[in-house]
């Protein structure tokens, strides 16, 4: 029998975000009679880590995010973490699984071990380089990966823009892995959150951040309360702007329409309820929440940022409105005024559902791993 490649996953933690929950299904998914799988993160906090099979060695830097380490993270040589890293077990594949930090680290490994930089974001040059000391430095860390993972065709597309150096050859798209057994067990689960049948009931699941929308969505909500509509919007997820967003549900009486629900561990008891799934967000990587949505067979309406053409085939699986607050509006407003609609995109997402259900992204990473 051959021996198992040993295979080093490099990410922040493992917190209650979408990557790191997509990362969670990707490790568990991996064959245990091919492949010897370590986690390192930066951070050893996240809710996920749990969720993680015993098989999957793990160990961190620092127990818990600090203040400074934003500026500490440009600045320390990559080649050190590196070599910390290396005292512990040699590697035959380094895997950043995310930009920016895992990514410095990763590219600093041996022409020996091979290396493979993921991208969930539609990212500018300037985002790529936040983490690292400028862009120069930036351009050479991808240079060096033997292969880059896409999320989705537009990441592609900006990895591209930004580094025109890259082999095209070496940059390619694969999808994000979805545990469907454990998303469909989990949604038949009980909970204590039972939406009425009274209200047009709405979900949104997120990290409480600008990038997420919450803020023009909430000055939606608004507008739609003033239409005299029957709804509740659930929100699912924490953050920094958990505050502001309780000031905005608080000055414009919406404690009727809004229930911020914090982080949920089983989300999808909750989101199976739903008579519609929306995303305000301005800005995504290729969103998890709407595909688990549509693997529940649950409506999706979504602004029109990176990956939502692909996940809905440009809308013929799903409603994507202008990346702006009127259009948001507008289409929501529509789909809760017609019953018929609603219907229609009921439709739409079961025929959807079918497309992820047969979509194996854990084949194509096997593949890359054997044949890199």
């Amino acid at each position: 029998m051959d021996a198992l490649k040993k295979i080093l996953f490099i990410h922040p933690d493992l917190k209650g975000g979408g990557a790191e929950k997509v990362l969670v299904d990707l490790l568990n998914s991996l064959s245990e009679e091919k492949y010897d799988i370590t986690l390192f993160t930066i951070f050893e906090e996240g809710v996920n880590r749990k969720k993680l099979k015993p098989r999957i060695k793990q160990f961190s830097w620092f127990k818990k995010v600090f203040r400074g380490y934003s500026v500490l993270q440009k600045f320390i040589p990559p080649v050190l973490l590196a070599r910390w890293i290396a005292k512990k077990e040699q590697y035959d594949i380094i895997v950043a699984y995310l930009e920016h930090v895992p990514t410095r680290i990763a590219s600093a490994f041996p022409s020996n071990t091979k290396k493979i930089s993921w991208l969930h974001l539609n990212a500018s040059p300037e985002l790529l380089s936040r983490t690292f000391k400028n862009y120069k430095e930036m351009k050479s860390a991808y240079l060096v990966f033997d292969a880059i993972i896409c999320v989705s065709s537009l990441a592609k597309q900006a990895i591209l823009n930004a580094v025109p150096e890259l082999d095209e050859n070496k940059v390619q798209v694969i999808e994000n892995t979805f545990d469907i057994g454990l998303i469909e067990e989990s949604a038949g689960r009980n909970t204590d959150i039972v939406f009425s049948k009274d209200f047009f009931n709405l979900v949104s699941i997120g990290r409480l951040v600008e990038m997420k929308g919450y803020d023009r969505l909430l000055r939606v909500v608004v507008k739609l309360k003033n239409e005299g509509l029957n709804f509740k919007m659930y929100i699912l997820g924490d953050g920094i702007q958990r505050n502001k967003l309780q000031q905005f549900i608080a000055e414009n009486q919406l404690q009727n329409n809004v229930v911020l629900l914090g982080f949920q561990e089983n989300p999808y008891a909750i989101l199976k309820q739903a008579d519609l799934y929306v995303c305000s967000s301005y800005n995504e990587g290729y969103n998890t929440a709407i595909i688990e949505a549509l693997l529940l067979e649950i409506p999706v309406l979504t602004t029109d940022c990176s990956g939502m053409s692909e996940i809905l085939d440009e809308g013929k699986y799903g409603i994507i409105t202008e990346n702006c607050e009127e259009d948001l509006f507008d289409k929501l407003l529509e789909i809760l005024s017609s019953e018929e609609k609603l219907k229609q995109l009921k439709i739409k997402a079961i025929e959807r559902r079918d497309f992820f259900v047969n979509l194996n992204a854990t084949a194509k990473v096997e593949h890359l791993f054997d044949t890199i």
